[in-house]
């Protein structure tokens, strides 16, 4: 007898054959899918296990991988509005950077995991850029292990470069000099990576290129090939750092990347809205992956990533929200439905992104990206059971024609019931059932509070209304 069988599911498997199964079973043994098929199928092999899960009215779906956050930003909710990238940088989050403590960044982190737990995430790659220092990393590390989710800490690394000086930047925002950032960065990851039974990870992230540098790109690229981890970096996410790459170096921000050999199959490129063709093209022979954050990128005014043009390059497309003082929120089940609406309005094709598209972007673009297709982003015996059941037994949902459909265009992070990582269920019935959901909010509104009044960013919570 197996451990647990998720039964009476209309399953998405994600599997090569794209399989959609009705009344579909899965079965689980510790950590790891054993069976995927029709429920009489597993209960005669398999029985109905130690645990069973009648889901009944439900789709069972790959757990999704938000490939793109910043977990602190909880704290900071609603504070950046209608603000485009730069003020919002300087007038918001730049005075946080100096009053953030370690304490501050469990409190987010453990909010913005149960956040992504109740809306249907099972992996997230977390990208800590401020108050990079080794406990607060730590806390983040923490926060991942004590929910039960899974996560990819993407430590980021920053120095005071010329462009920097240029730009006025303040000094507190540089925490540690090259050496420093380069020595942390390894220790960081001979601490946690592989910690919680493999659920952390952790790797470079390089913050921009205005911030790093050539030589400290190229130091993450030697720690992503030294510890086989990927190297995570936001390039082109406003006209301005493209243009400040250009005045610099002399090339646009691909273009700068490939010149400097840091391109490969490790390396995320977060954003990539101001891209040309050619740099479209460099990625795609490098075999680099694109993380679209299509709802921050709205938020904020910043553009449209040519996604449609990228997935037909062959480049490996993520999904993410990115952080919630730019989107407001870390629920992936709306990116996926945003996505979809974005690029078709976009190219005023309805089929520049189809809804199958959108899901294998959250689900396998994430897995690629992470080196982790063998393990999880589909359903399928041999993987990870990273499941995520969604209650199709809704007024917003019913009838269902297309599970995929009904999926990506009509329901909603609430609709998630039941969330399974590495063969743990860490929520049932919308109940997580690893932290107390009331305390971790509760602690993080307090804390919010303080932080706002530390930063001296209180005028943002007053704003006349627009005449």
């Amino acid at each position: 007898m197996v451990d647990l069988t998720v039964l009476h599911a209309t399953v998405i498997t994600l599997d090569k054959q794209r399989r959609v199964i009705e009344d579909g079973g899965i079965a689980v043994e510790g950590r790891t899918i054993v069976g995927v098929a029709e429920s009489d199928e597993i209960i005669s092999k398999y029985g109905e296990g130690r645990d069973s899960i009648d889901a009944s009215g439900m789709l069972a779906i790959p757990g999704l991988i938000n490939a793109h956050t910043h977990m602190f930003q909880d704290l900071l909710r609603g504070l950046g509005d209608d603000m485009e990238l730069m003020g919002w940088l300087r007038h918001m989050l730049y005075p946080v950077s100096q009053a953030l403590t370690d304490e501050d960044v469990y409190a987010g982190a453990l909010l913005g995991c149960a956040e992504m737990i109740k809306t249907g995430t099972t992996f997230v790659v977390d990208n800590h850029h401020i108050n990079t220092s080794e406990g607060a990393i730590s806390n983040v590390a923490r926060a991942i292990e004590e929910t039960g989710i899974k996560g990819m800490i993407a430590r980021g690394m920053k120095i005071k470069t010329k462009r920097c000086e240029k730009w006025g930047l303040p000094d507190y925002l540089f925490q540690y000099d090259f050496d420093e950032e380069v020595k942390l960065a390894e220790k960081l990851i001979k601490r946690w990576h592989g910690a919680a039974s493999g659920r952390i990870q952790v790797c470079p992230a390089p913050v921009a290129i205005y911030s790093t540098g050539p030589e400290l790109l190229r130091e993450a690229k030697r720690i992503s090939d030294k510890f086989e981890v990927p190297i995570h970096t936001h390039i082109a996410e406003s006209p301005a750092e493209v243009e400040s790459t250009l005045e610099d170096y002399g090339k646009r921000e691909v273009e700068l990347l490939n010149e400097i050999g840091v391109l490969c199959p490790r390396f995320h490129v977060v954003h990539a809205i101001w891209l040309d063709d050619r740099e479209i093209g460099m990625l795609a022979e490098k075999g680099a992956n694109v993380v679209h954050c299509p709802v921050s990128n709205m938020i904020i005014a910043s553009g449209v990533a040519k996604v449609p043009k990228m997935l037909k390059s062959g480049i490996n497309v993520a999904l993410a929200t990115d952080g919630p003082a730019s989107n407001h929120n870390q629920d992936m089940m709306g990116v996926l439905k945003t996505t979809a609406l974005l690029h078709k309005v976009a190219t005023l094709d309805p089929l520049a992104i189809r809804c199958e598209n959108v899901l294998e972007m959250a689900t396998l673009g994430g897995a690629r990206a992470l080196g982790l297709e063998h393990e999880i982003g589909s359903l399928e015996a041999g993987k990870k059971a990273d499941i995520t059941l969604i209650d199709l037994r809704k007024p917003h949902i019913a009838p269902v024609h297309r599970a995929i459909s009904a999926l990506v265009y009509c329901a909603m992070g609430s609709d998630v019931d039941t969330v399974i990582i590495d063969g743990k269920v860490v929520m049932r019935g919308r109940k997580l059932l690893t932290i107390d959901e009331e305390e971790a909010m509760s602690k993080a509104e307090g804390v919010a509070d303080e932080l706002v009044e530390r930063s001296k960013i209180g005028h943002l919570k007053r704003r006349d209304w627009p005449r």
